[in-house]
C-alpha cells in the first residue's frame, strides 16, 4: 500500500514541475515593438497600455462577476486601489487564473514599454511616483517587481487575500 501511495505522489510531483515549468515559458519579446522616438510617444503607449487594462478588466470582471465582490471600475491612476478589485478567497481557481493573466499581462508590457525606453522613462509621467526612480525600477525584472508588489500597487495584498500567487516574477522574464 505505501509502494502505491509513494508512486501516486512522485507520479503527481513530476506533472506538477511539468506544467510549472511550461507556465513559465519565456515569451519572445521584440524589443522593436516597444521603442519609441521621445517622451510624449511613450506617455501616449502608456496611456493606452492603461486604457487596454480598464477594458481587460472590465471584460474579466463581465465575464467572471460571481469571483469579484464588487463591480466598481479600477483606477488605473491609482493602483494602490487594486486591493478593491481583488478576486474573492473562495473564487474557483479558474477564475483567479484569469486575474492574474490580467494584471500580469498588463505590469509586463508596462515593463517591457519602460525598460526597452530607459533614457525616456524619467520624462513620463505616471502616477504617484514622484519619489520614485523609475530609470532604475524600470532597469531590470527583480527592480521592477519590487516597485510594482512593494512600492506602486497593492498586488502582494491582493494575492495574498484570494490565497493564490500570480508570479509576477515570471511574467516578467
Amino acid at each position: 500500500m505505501i509502494k502505491y501511495i509513494s508512486t501516486a505522489a512522485i507520479v503527481s510531483s513530476l506533472n506538477l514541475v511539468a506544467c510549472s515549468e511550461a507556465d513559465q515559458a519565456s515569451v519572445k519579446v521584440n524589443p522593436s515593438h516597444y521603442h519609441v522616438k521621445d517622451a510624449a510617444n511613450l506617455q501616449q503607449r502608456f496611456s493606452q497600455l492603461n486604457e487596454k487594462l480598464v477594458r481587460d478588466f472590465q471584460q474579466l470582471k463581465k465575464k467572471e462577476s460571481v469571483a469579484f465582490a464588487q463591480q466598481l471600475p479600477l483606477d488605473v491612476n491609482n493602483l494602490q486601489t487594486l486591493n478593491q478589485h481583488l478576486v474573492s478567497r473562495s473564487a474557483l481557481k479558474p477564475s483567479k487564473i484569469a486575474y492574474c493573466d490580467v494584471m500580469n499581462g498588463y505590469f509586463a508590457e508596462m515593463y517591457r514599454l519602460g525598460h526597452y525606453n530607459l533614457e525616456l522613462i524619467s520624462d513620463v509621467e505616471l502616477p504617484h511616483t514622484e519619489q520614485e526612480n523609475l530609470k532604475q525600477n524600470f532597469s531590470s525584472p527583480e527592480q521592477f517587481y519590487d516597485f510594482i508588489i512593494n512600492r506602486y500597487s497593492t498586488y502582494r495584498q491582493v494575492q495574498q487575500t484570494m490565497n493564490y500567487g500570480c508570479n509576477l516574477k515570471a511574467a516578467l522574464n
